[in-house]
């Protein structure tokens, strides 16, 4: 029995214009700064982003949307660690909006197999997209003065 795919959404607000935290997804060594042990990316549509994260496991993707400061979508490549039940491309879609003072990121995955064997991998992902991008945001902030409250 097939199960549908599933997916996940993550966000965070970072006090830096759109162009910048963009730049922190195109530039390998910001990535390796808050996502990545290694990184290498070819800034463009049809390019790729390759990560290989700490605990040793490599992201390899297509880029398949690449607009500067507004959105960035990640087709990812068939990995041979993960089961092979995938009807579909796993695909990140990364958007850039604008609030005053602030950019919000949004993470939304999909196409992840509704598999029992896929639970692993999905629950890394959502976790995971929720660890990198307070990353981003402490990366991003470093230095800048605490938010008022009021």
């Amino acid at each position: 029995m097939s199960h549908p795919a599933r997916g996940y959404a993550q966000f965070v607000e970072i006090r830096q214009p759109p162009e910048r935290v963009f730049a922190a997804f195109a530039d390998p060594r910001e990535l390796a700064a808050w996502y990545a042990a290694e990184a290498s990316v070819e800034p463009r549509k049809g390019g790729r982003l390759l990560v290989k994260l700490g605990n040793g496991r490599v992201r390899d993707a297509t880029i398949d949307i690449w607009e500067p400061g507004r959105r960035l979508r990640l087709i990812y490549m068939p990995d041979g660690s993960l089961p092979s039940s995938a009807t579909g491309p796993i695909v990140d879609d990364v958007l850039f909006d604008v609030k005053p003072g602030k950019t919000v990121v949004r993470v939304m995955g999909n196409g992840i197999p509704g598999e029992r064997e896929w639970d692993t991998h999905y629950l890394a992902l959502r976790r995971g997209w929720a660890f990198w991008l307070h990353a981003l945001k402490k990366h991003l902030e470093a230095g800048l003065p605490p938010e008022d409250s009021a």
